[in-house]
């Protein structure tokens, strides 16, 4: 890949990258790598470095357990241990183990799973390491880097005799010297001490001939001597012969081990290879966690576009002071190649160029980026940048002819597959000719259809944008009314550079600014205000579109709600008639039997007028008592409608719907259904049953002061991720999960996509061993499939 100028990663930022992908690797051959790290335009080489990093972020979230992260460097022992007869120190054993037991560990889970990570496997394809040289090395080193006493029968047996003479030596010492002590030949706080790694007694000097020794040393001022007994000098010669044969057997398994090691000694070499590799991917996730950042599809154009892309060097300093960074969204294509950016001073231009650069370029390194999952990325071969000041005093090149020099580059060198990023174009000289030369230059280079960003202040350049094809114009948003930068790019139309305006913020005299105006010509101030007039009618007309667009939304969901409630009562009418036609029909027939029951019985008996009379009072108690029946019916049902609480779950007779009673006004109970609230007649109204695990859910929550109806009425079961960052994502399934808890939800769902999996792997890593969560499962395939997530809770 081509890049200019020579130092062009100080001037994006890049080295402060690549120190923090160094400081991320264990060893001094992961951090040569990431020193070594430079951008390719070749398609393989970087779909095989994103695809390395892309299977290891998910090896870490869904086998991090099956292999060891510790990549120690081993090139100075397995260099000690080539020349035959050599051997290793327990210490160096120590920390070979530690690299034979990583690269053990993942060429075992390679070649069981070499399916689920093509790229990473790739890595070991040729190492074998002897299955057989990890547990000896482990069995005879332990973890302080000391032989074990198990490392052989006879090291066993050493040491256990050493013990034991090392007692007997002491047991016969003391002896002396409490004897010494009572003949009052050394002081009574005297102890037991050491010299020539034998032990002995202190004696005062006079009276070292009164106890037969080997005198070993004596203090500085000669008053005290340190005698050896000579009833322990064949014990403590034999412990010191012991400790010779305990040597000569560690040598002997330290020469064994170091064998064994040379019998692999070709595989563990390029073992060294792999932990420096696996040392060097690991880092570059760990660098995505710290950057928020991600691995981003990308294809074979010269092309892309980005949302909500962050200048990862100012994400760092802002996360350190808990600030918010504006993002960026900017794209580059065939149809808009050129992208002319204007706006005030401090506004965001030269950090919307540097975002591009910097991005760009740990892209096309293999490195992960601050950006949404949606962007997409391109390879340019060339990367050429001017930014800043280049001025040089060896060189004796001024600021504007270090600019010209790159241009001369740019135009010498561009092509259709170069990026070129240049910050404040024109800059350095009189403006008339700086904008002329500025503007002949962009026209070259936009002929060779080259693709690019510019940052100006230049009318003639931004004309340009307007009106050359394959040019557009791109402007950094401010306040206009607190006169204070938004940080934003937006896309179609210039910036106006608000000189006036902050010279007036700042208070700078009128007088002045309006000569300014008079001298720089009215042409120019009517541009400049129509620029401002349209940025202000435009933040205005945002603003409102904005709220129509809630206003519509709020409306959408309230009209639906309606045509629910509508159809639910629809339906309870229908049914209500039909109940209603039911017990009328029911009555008749009753009423019926009586009368033809009556007019029977008179024409049978022939009855006489009291006799006809006494029938008649009959029908007319039965009919009251008929009358009765339903009044009584009609009060119990009354009765039991005014049973219904406050915080009841209810429904709509012959309905599903369910909703929460918000207050009951004497006949009249307000209930509401989601967002919708509607009074309803009681007796339209029945209770929905509560299980009684969610009951005692709901007294506990009651009793710390929490509206739990109200709550219920607003609970939401289902929650979307689509479009959210990493970390918004998560905050937004914490809250919620933590919501359906406290309400005692059975059952919730999350929507979070496809895409590559990241924010459905956040929702799983969350939910893997939460303790309120009985399990998580995909919806059914017709319904979303892996793209939603069906909670459970306990």
């Amino acid at each position: 890949m081509n890049l200019f100028p020579n130092d062009i990663e100080g001037n994006l930022g890049f080295d402060e990258i690549r120190n923090l992908l160094k400081g991320f690797c264990q060893s001094e051959r992961g951090e040569n790598l990431a020193s070594k790290c430079s951008p390719s335009d070749h398609i393989k080489s970087v779909d095989r470095w994103h695809a390395q990093t892309r299977e290891m972020l998910k090896l870490l979230t869904d086998d991090r357990s099956s292999v060891q992260f510790q990549f120690p460097d081993i090139d100075e022992y397995l260099t000690k241990v080539k020349v035959s007869g050599s051997w290793l120190d327990p210490l160096d054993f120590h920390e070979l183990k530690i690299g034979i037991n990583t690269l053990s560990s993942w060429t075992l889970f390679f070649s069981e799973k070499k399916e689920l990570y093509p790229e990473l496997s790739s890595l070991s394809s040729t190492i074998a390491i002897h299955p057989d040289l990890a547990p000896a090395i482990n069995n005879a080193i332990d973890e302080k880097g000391e032989v074990r006493d198990s490392a052989s029968q006879e090291l066993l047996q050493i040491r256990t005799q050493i013990s034991k003479s090392e007692r007997a030596v002491r047991s016969a010492i003391m002896k002396v010297l409490k004897k010494a002590k009572a003949d009052q030949f050394t002081d009574e706080d005297s102890s037991l001490t050491v010299r020539d790694g034998r032990l002995v007694i202190p004696l005062k000097a006079e009276f070292k001939k009164r106890v037969p020794g080997f005198v070993h040393d004596e203090s500085a001022t000669g008053q005290t001597v340190f005698i050896e007994p000579g009833e322990v000098l064949d014990l403590n010669n034999e412990v010191r012969e012991l400790k010779y044969a305990e040597r000569r057997e560690i040598i002997r398994i330290l020469v064994s081990l170091s064998d064994l090691v040379r019998e692999n000694l070709k595989d563990l070499v390029k073992g060294t290879d792999l932990l420096e590799k696996l040392d060097f991917v690991h880092a570059k996730t760990r660098l995505a966690d710290h950057l928020n950042a991600i691995v981003p599809t990308f294809e074979n154009k010269t092309a892309f576009g980005w949302v909500n892309a962050v200048h990862p060097l100012l994400f760092l300093s802002h996360k350190a002071s808990k600030k918010k960074v504006v993002p960026l969204n900017i794209s580059l294509g065939h149809d808009q190649r050129v992208l002319i950016i204007s706006g005030p001073n401090a506004g965001g231009k030269s950090v919307a160029l540097k975002t591009v650069g910097l991005i760009q370029y740990m892209f096309q390194c293999g490195l992960p980026v601050p950006v949404s999952e949606e962007s997409r990325f391109g390879l340019f071969r060339n990367l050429f940048l001017d930014i800043g000041d280049a001025q040089s005093i060896e060189d004796d090149l001024s600021t504007y002819s270090s600019h010209l020099t790159a241009m001369k580059h740019f135009v010498k060198f561009a092509d259709k597959k170069t990026l070129f990023l240049i910050d404040e174009f024109g800059k350095g000289t009189e403006p008339q000719f700086g904008g002329a030369i500025a503007e002949s230059v962009l026209h070259e280079i936009n002929q060779k259809r080259s693709f690019g960003i510019v940052t100006t202040h230049y009318q003639n350049l931004k004309d340009m944008g307007e009106k050359v094809v394959g040019m557009a114009n791109g402007a950094m948003k401010y306040d206009l009314e607190k006169l204070e930068p938004l940080f934003e790019l937006e896309v179609g139309k210039p910036g106006s550079s608000f000189a006036f305006e902050i010279a007036g913020k700042i208070g700078l005299p009128s007088t002045i600014i309006k000569s300014a105006k008079a001298r720089i010509g009215r042409s120019h101030v009517d541009y400049d205000q129509l620029l401002n007039q349209l940025e202000k009618e435009k933040s205005k007309f945002e603003k409102l579109t904005k709220k129509l667009d809630l206003d519509k939304n709020e409306l959408i969901k309230v009209r639906g709600d309606y045509e629910d409630l509508k159809q639910m009562l629809e339906v309870e009418r229908k049914e209500i008639l039909k109940e209603a036609k039911q017990e009328a029909s029911r009555i008749v027939e009753l009423a019926n039997k009586d009368v033809e029951r009556v007019i029977r019985e008179i024409q049978e008996s022939k009855a006489s007028k009291e006799k006809t009379k006494k029938l008649r009072e009959e029908l007319a108690e039965k009919k009251e008592q008929l009358g009765s029946e339903l009044k009584v019916e009609r009060k119990k049902s009354q009765a039991a409608s005014y049973k219904l609480q406050v915080g009841d779950q209810v429904r709509m007779v012959g309905q599903d719907t369910t909703g929460v009673i918000q207050k009951v006004k004497g006949k009249q109970v307000e209930v509401s259904f989601g967002a919708l609230k509607s009074f309803v007649s009681p007796d339209k109204l029945e209770k929905v049953a509560v299980n009684k695990k969610q009951q005692r859910h709901q007294l506990k929550v009651k009793k710390l002061g929490i509206d739990v109806s109200s709550k219920m009425a607003n609970f939401n079961h289902e929650l979307s991720l689509l479009g959210m960052r990493a970390d918004e994502a998560m905050g937004k399934v914490e809250s919620f999960i933590d919501e359906a808890l406290l309400l005692g939800i059975d059952e919730v769902k999350i929507i979070h996509g496809k895409g590559f999996g990241v924010l459905r792997e956040i929702v799983r890593n969350y939910t893997k061993d939460h303790p309120g969560i009985e399990s998580v499962s995909d919806e059914h395939a017709d319904r979303g499939g892996d793209g939603i997530s069906i909670i459970k809770l306990k």
